[in-house]
């Protein structure tokens, strides 16, 4: 169930930033200033696909941007690696170096020029948090050894850091909408108020009321409400919002429905297969029962404990 929930999480941003309009205004808002001063942000492109290899895929939800320096008579350009984080990981820096130097490495191999890449990491989670540096990850080794570790630079953005005054002077709406959907410490009911408040004060067209209703869906998923709760506030939403969220949140629901039917039905699998074995039946048989195959039986057998094969 967590890994569910952090996929989630991992989603709604990628859907989020993978919207140029979004991440436009993302970086003209948060970026720091002096990056800002030397960087064209209008130029940004997004780099699809073919930055990852296939070792570093189970450790990067990321996206990759690519700038062009302003007032540069060479084509210079900077790409900045925009790395997610739902939850604290003390080892993000060891992650985002290796795909940085991954990254530098296939450049030169194709014989490119190299380009810096500027880390950005994105913590969507509800507790504060501050990064360790790479050298305190190894803070129990005198000053001797610890100068020979590498260290780089990197932007820290956290969600749950935005003041009040901050949230105000937001003045893109769909940014707005997409920074509050993200905050974990705004619950489903608070992000419905302020999406309201949005929408009395601008019109909002298809392409982005698409967008409200996959936040809208993941709100909804991640604080775990009754089809009922749900039903209840999506009926506080104005129209034309309000018709594009329930043609989207009866689907949802009955998908919901349909899992849970399955999940019922895996777990009392699981169940027969432990007791029957327990009371010494054999592995075909027990197959023969829950109507799986014996590979299945045993792959249930060696997650649960119950025997260990070699090999």
């Amino acid at each position: 169930m967590k890994d569910d929930i952090h996929n989630k999480h991992d989603k709604i941003v990628r859907d989020t930033y993978s919207r140029p309009e979004i991440a436009k205004a993302y970086f003209k808002e948060f970026l720091p200033a002096d990056l800002k001063a030397v960087i064209d942000i209008d130029s940004m492109t997004i780099l699809e696909g073919t930055y990852i290899t296939e070792d570093l895929q189970e450790y990067f939800a990321d996206l990759l941007f690519q700038f062009k320096l302003n007032d540069s008579n060479k084509k210079l350009v900077v790409s900045l690696l925009f790395e997610h984080k739902s939850r604290q990981d003390k080892h993000v820096l060891i992650q985002v170096g290796h795909y940085i130097f991954n990254q530098w490495t296939k450049e030169l191999n194709a014989k490119q020029r190299i380009k810096p890449i500027i880390p950005l990491i994105y913590y969507q989670g509800k507790t504060k948090w501050s990064v360790p540096t790479l050298r305190e990850l190894f803070s129990e080794y005198p000053e001797s050894i610890q100068q020979y570790i590498p260290t780089y630079d990197f932007i820290f953005f956290a969600i749950n850091s935005l003041t009040k005054h901050q949230l105000e002077d937001i003045t893109d709406a769909m940014l707005l909408i997409a920074i509050s959907g993200h905050d974990m410490t705004v619950d489903t009911k608070e992000f419905i108020k302020r999406v309201e408040r949005i929408a009395s004060l601008k019109k909002f067209d298809p392409h982005e009321r698409n967008f409200f209703k996959l936040v809208f869906v993941y709100k909804f998923s991640v604080f775990s409400h009754s089809a009922d709760e749900i039903i209840n506030m999506v009926k506080t939403i104005s129209r034309p919002i309000n018709d594009d969220i329930m043609s989207t949140l009866d689907k949802f629901i009955e998908k919901g429905k349909i899992e849970g039917k399955i999940e019922g039905k895996i777990e009392k699998t699981i169940e027969t297969v432990i007791k029957s074995y327990d009371n010494g039946i054999a592995i075909p048989l027990i197959a023969n029962i829950s109507s799986i195959t014996e590979k299945e039986v045993i792959r249930i057998l060696k997650e649960k404990g119950k025997i260990i094969i070699n090999g």
